[in-house]
């Protein structure tokens, strides 16, 4: 069952049928803000028809002849193989290069292909570079000329803003971003959703703090927060639905009007039960109203991200916390009455070393010693560097040392009784080839389709194309994808973050001893 919380267009006047697609099962789509926001937006448009299609889709309403236009919604870089598992199921050919006039248009956007697109560009006849908003202009520019060809579409589309065609090669593109006059919120509830039935609105987008290692930061700037009258009208609309309240973004705690949305929920609770839930929280903001308006809202647990365990590395990260910050806030959760925190940590930084490595076993020793009974679970990642950061050119620090690493961590951490939960290494790695690859990578990843998309496969074609001298060996691949010799960025196509304050920020860590 689903709850439309807009009013649909009932009387339309399609010139043109649209497959909205999510690479994934349904109930991951449900649970998708990007998604869900972007299928409205075309949904109310007049003149196209919308139909939202999953991984696991089982029949459509339109025939795939009759569709115009498919979008993929994209948010991982491993997504693009269900991409091609999909374009496979409705019999569309997977290159641009080899579809005609009766195939429809294939387009993605998302952050998987906005910061690099260039792994994936045989695959799609057109990119979205930027937020939701400029595709209305798109479909509206599609839906009055269809009378076109492909080919006429395509150098038109070159034009747009925020467009990118792969066919014309590399030409300046900049990242179109939202107006973002009204909060981005789930504009449809369901049980099937992952988060059954929760209502999630972004009450910011971006982050001030721009850690050097973080995409969301770089390409969501300048940090916007949405008008506060306007989260809590929307809120309190959505609790005449729902009691399941989320709030979403990377900086939520720092919205101007933070304490006042807390406020607001929290009087609401008092009238009838409210189950609200928070995305990651900075371990400098979150306080003890916060933690309380938590509790008393149903939860158990949260999360913060102090990503390193020394203040050295934390400064050469531009992560700015302290060690005193981490502890007063951890101690504030256990007394506000949570259970436990789950704690996002990385590794594999540039210019990290094994003392930095230790600070992370004593910092959750020291953790765990003050706050006795309270659950403290560390979450373990390797730092995957992505384009449009100021870690784009560093080279990724090799498999064996990460995993020396992580078997001291994990050795360390079960000795003084502290969960440890880590990353796939390997897994990191092909993360880390498709995040900063320089050219297509279509005919690998199809072959990797072929061969059952799993991390076996991944390999196995890999070293295929490494004795057949087309790629460098996975290892040498994920430490550095693309040709960093002759100090040209790939991706530098595309205007995105400001390159002179991303430059200044590499110079500024590689001066931190």
């Amino acid at each position: 069952m689903e709850k439309f919380l807009y009013t649909q267009k009932l009387d339309k006047h399609p010139e043109i049928n649209v497959w909205f697609a999510f690479p994934a099962i349904e109930n991951f789509a449900l649970a998708s803000l990007g998604y869900l926001s972007i299928f409205k937006i075309i949904d109310l448009m007049d003149n196209v028809f919308v139909e939202r299609i999953y991984a696991d889709t089982k029949t459509t309403r339109c025939n795939p002849q009759d569709v115009s236009v498919i979008g993929f919604s994209t948010s991982f870089e491993i997504d693009i193989l269900t991409v091609v598992k999909m374009l496979k199921k409705y019999n569309i050919p997977l290159k641009s290069s080899d579809r005609g006039e009766n195939d429809p248009l294939i387009f993605a956007g998302g952050p998987a292909v906005n910061a690099n697109p260039l792994p994936y560009q045989e695959f799609y006849d057109f990119i979205s570079i930027g937020e939701g908003q400029l595709l209305e202009r798109v479909f509206n520019f599609i839906a009055k000329n269809k009378h076109l060809s492909r080919n006429e579409l395509l150098e038109k589309l070159k034009d747009f803003e925020g467009i990118w065609v792969p066919k014309y090669g590399k030409y300046s593109v900049k990242l179109v971003r939202d107006s973002l006059d009204e909060p981005v919120a789930t504009p449809i509830l369901s049980e099937k959703s992952f988060f059954k039935d929760t209502f999630v609105i972004e009450i910011e987008r971006g982050c001030p703090k721009m850690c050097n290692f973080c995409l969301a930061s770089w390409m969501n700037l300048p940090t916007r927060f949405l008008d506060t009258k306007k989260i809590i009208d929307s809120i309190d609309n959505a609790l005449k639905y729902t009691n399941k309240i989320a709030l979403l973004g990377a900086y939520v705690a720092g919205h101007p009007d933070f304490e006042k949305i807390i406020n607001f929920i929290h009087e609401k609770n008092q009238i009838s039960p409210v189950e609200l839930s928070i995305s990651s929280l900075r371990a400098d903001l979150a306080d003890e109203k916060l933690f309380k308006t938590l509790v008393e809202c149903g939860q158990k647990t949260a999360t913060i991200a102090i990503e390193a365990g020394s203040e050295r590395m934390r400064k050469i990260i531009k992560k700015d916390l302290n060690d005193e910050q981490i502890f007063k806030t951890v101690s504030t959760a256990r007394k506000s009455g949570l259970k436990g925190l789950k704690i996002y940590t990385m590794i594999g930084f540039p210019k990290e070393t094994d003392e930095d490595i230790k600070a992370l076993v004593d910092l959750a020793k020291k953790l765990k010693d003050e706050n006795k009974g309270f659950e403290l679970t560390f979450s373990l990642a390797t730092l995957i560097p992505k384009a449009h950061t100021p870690f784009e050119n560093v080279i990724k620090e090799d498999s064996k040392s990460l995993e020396k690493k992580i078997n001291f961590l994990k050795k360390q951490m079960h000795k003084i009784g502290v969960t440890l939960r880590v990353s796939s290494v390997e897994w990191d790695a092909i993360q880390a080839i498709l995040s900063r690859c320089d050219v297509s990578l279509a005919d690998y990843i199809i072959e990797v389709c072929e061969k059952g998309g799993n991390l076996g496969a991944f390999k196995q074609v890999f070293r295929e194309f490494h004795k057949r001298k087309i790629f460098k060996s996975l290892e040498q691949s994920a430490q550095m994808p693309y040709d960093n010799t002759n100090n040209q960025i790939p991706w530098d196509f595309i205007d995105a973050a400001p390159r002179d304050v991303l430059l200044k920020r590499q110079e500024e860590y590689l001066k931190i001893d």
